[in-house]
């Protein structure tokens, strides 16, 4: 059985669903390039909220995931403080952060 990955990303309301879409596909194909299962993504509004972050969170320790993918860590926080710090709480639950735009 493949080892599962979660991605994440924030959909601010102006953002097709070409463009999601494309995303998603970016994601999924890295998983699989690298022998990984991506097991959903969370979509993140751009409302100052981050509930879908806490729930890829829960997900990962119940799945016991080990590895997040996202398109850019700017779609984890828009300051590099606010991108380390989240990091560092999935790294908290034993999961390693992959960026897309760190592989072009």
């Amino acid at each position: 059985m493949k080892q599962l990955m979660f991605g994440y990303m924030r959909v601010p309301s102006g953002m097709s669903d070409e463009e999601v879409n494309r995303r998603q596909a970016d994601m999924t194909a890295y998983a699989e390039a690298e022998g990984l299962t991506l097991a959903t993504v969370f979509h993140e509004p751009l409302d100052g909220r981050i509930d879908a972050f806490g729930e890829m969170i829960e997900a990962i320790q119940y799945a016991e995931a080990r590895h997040v993918i996202v398109p850019s860590y700017r779609d984890l926080a828009l300051t590099r403080a606010l991108q380390d710090a989240m990091i560092l709480n999935i790294e908290h639950v034993s999961a390693h952060v992959v960026s897309l735009d760190e592989r072009a």
